[in-house]
């Protein structure tokens, strides 16, 4: 290996091995769309590689990797400079279903980082250095040493972005007091509902204090902004069935980790029309996040495949 292309150390080789999920984990948090993960993930990677001996040994492989993986999310950020739309939501991000006892180590790193959609759309909203912060410390386990080192500052200046990301998610309406995970039995009476095209079945689902909100991605005409209320969710969910001409079917699916349910077109080979993730407290709905852009429901036909 010449200098540009450095042959790595097994100890790193076995880091990345070990880490690489997570890794990955941290660059969909930061973006919130899987084609931008697998592409930074990599990135990170090839330069942790490439840099590996400036490595300050003090810091460990592991925080080495995630310090420069959250530093090439920040450029991209940067670069990209955006404005999220109030109805943009994040890519569902599908997941095996398993059980403790079936889980295997790396898809159980899924199920134990809280890559639930209502938390990852909420990331996508803050600030990206409080975004970063937030991740490193609270679901990366990173002490704030470690934050400090991954932006350039210092402790205390680290735990100002995590207490004011934490702030920011309870002011984004990411509610504290639901079910963890989703109420299955509420998901299989929304399937129910949809199946049966029955507006009461949904309305008696729904939390008087429910809000929902629809990201058709410019390609799909949806409201532009959230509703709030189960009237003003009744009523919309009503029109839309009654636009709705073609059958449908509906089918509960772990999407980010947890039980939602994907709606396909039987008549157009089971393309997907929507992921639906809800929010439960008490066996009603309090949160509606309804992803009907056509690219974030790219690889969910698959999914409704295997289910058939």
């Amino acid at each position: 290996m010449n200098a540009r292309n450095p042959m790595p150390s097994r100890a790193l080789l076995a880091a990345i091995e070990r880490q690489r999920r997570r890794v990955w984990g941290l660059c969909y948090r930061m973006t919130g769309l899987r084609s931008e993960a697998d592409d930074l993930s990599q990135e990170a990677i090839a330069r942790a590689i490439e840099r590996e001996a400036a490595l300050a040994h003090r810091e460990g492989l592991e925080g080495w990797l995630f310090r420069i993986a959250t530093s090439v999310c920040l450029d991209h950020l940067r670069r990209r400079k955006i404005e999220r739309r109030a109805t943009e939501l994040a890519d569902p991000l599908p997941t095996p279903e398993l059980s403790a006892a079936d889980a295997d180590p790396e898809a159980a790193v899924i199920l134990r980082d809280d890559v639930r959609f209502a938390v990852v759309v909420a990331l996508q909203h803050l600030p990206p250095r409080q975004r970063a912060a937030l991740i490193l410390h609270e679901v990366l386990d990173r002490p704030l040493a470690g934050v400090a080192r991954a932006l350039g500052t210092n402790p205390s200046a680290a735990k100002q972005l995590v207490v004011r990301a934490r702030r920011a998610l309870v002011a984004a309406r990411v509610h504290t007091d639901v079910d963890v995970p989703v109420d299955r039995a509420v998901v299989d009476r929304l399937v129910h509902a949809i199946e049966t095209r029955s507006v009461e079945a949904f309305t008696a689902l729904l939390a008087d204090d429910v809000w929902g909100v629809t990201d058709g991605g410019g390609r799909v005409r949806v409201s532009t902004k959230p509703v709030f209320g189960a009237r003003a969710v009744g009523r919309l969910w009503a029109a839309a069935n009654g636009r709705q001409v073609l059958p449908v079917a509906a089918r509960a699916r772990v999407l980010n980790g947890e039980p939602a349910v994907v709606v396909t077109l039987p008549t157009a080979g089971d393309a997907a029309m929507a992921s639906i993730h809800l929010e439960t407290r008490r066996g009603r709905i309090v949160a509606l996040r309804v992803v009907r852009d056509p690219e974030k429901l790219a690889n969910l036909e698959l999914i409704a495949a295997e289910a058939g």
